[in-house]
């Protein structure tokens, strides 16, 4: 999960994130045996590859749209007003 280290200098930034996402990061960090600073370079790297490639082709408006309903359909599931049974369906609640 290492990156080749590249040639150019490096440039220290601060981002500001909950705690829960810091502990997720270090979890992962420890799991593959990275520090916090490897994983997240790794990481925004690999986005940004991601991003790049969504872009070329014209899709980053579509994928930040499904983002969008993502986030609006992981919200419903965990206030319970959706649910999805065994089979995989859908059930809608009012």
């Amino acid at each position: 999960m290492v990156r080749p280290r590249a040639k150019e200098p490096k440039h220290q930034f601060s981002v500001m994130l909950r705690p829960s996402v810091v502990g997720e990061i270090d979890t992962f960090a420890e799991k593959y045996n990275l520090t916090r600073s490897q994983l997240m370079a790794n990481l925004m790297e690999t986005g940004l590859d991601e991003l790049r490639a969504l872009d070329k082709v014209g899709l980053v408006p579509i994928v930040y749209q499904g983002t969008k309903i993502m986030k609006k359909f992981k919200e419903a599931l965990f206030n319970g007003k959706v649910s999805i049974d065994e089979k995989g369906d859908i059930e809608i609640k009012k």
